[in-house]
């Protein structure tokens, strides 16, 4: 047999207080990370930028217009249809049996890799990236281009100018018609 018991209204009150306390909390625990992603957005740009020299295969815009140096023509991330998952791996153990490196220094000696080893590969096994990361600048990186990149549209003129700044000439004016950028 249950019997209800009234609660004191004190203790509804505490109940309340301790309810509100905790929904500050968990509203503060949701903020904290936001700032955290900001930074490693921020982070995974300089790397694609300096470190992982992105730019020379995917183009300054991810747009898929790389160096003449670019092993092959690579994909436009602004129009990849990968999951933030799907770009990390990707990232991570690069793309067998094309030019897309793998930034992990590990990936193949064991089973990380779309559960592959080197030997399961062959010839097929992606070159090292030169220099790897470490797996914090993997998900940097893989932030940055989930959350800045993929479905970024046409490359702007204002894009142009933020990225190669006084060093930007006129060469972006062939995006002009992309966004304005005065």
């Amino acid at each position: 047999m249950h019997i209800d018991y009234p609660v004191p209204q004190f203790r509804r009150s505490a109940l309340a207080a301790m309810a509100a306390i905790g929904a500050v909390a968990v509203a503060a625990s949701v903020v904290v990370p936001t700032r955290g992603l900001a930074d490693d957005i921020a982070g995974g740009q300089r790397i694609w930028t300096e470190k992982a020299q992105c730019p020379e295969c995917h183009g300054w815009a991810a747009d898929g217009h790389g160096s003449f140096h670019s092993p092959g023509k690579a994909p436009s991330l602004r129009e990849t249809q990968l999951t933030r998952d799907q770009i990390r791996m990707t990232i991570q153990c690069g793309r067998p049996g094309t030019p897309m490196p793998h930034f992990d220094r590990y990936a193949y000696t064991d089973k990380r890799c779309y559960d592959m080893t080197a030997a399961d590969l062959g010839d097929q096994v992606p070159t090292l990236g030169a220099p790897t990361l470490q797996s914090y600048e993997i998900d940097a990186l893989a932030d940055y281009i989930a959350a800045k990149v993929k479905g970024s549209g046409p490359v702007t003129e204002v894009e142009c100018l933020a990225y190669f700044k006084s060093q930007a000439g006129s060469a972006c004016d062939v995006y002009a018609k992309n966004g304005a950028a005065h």
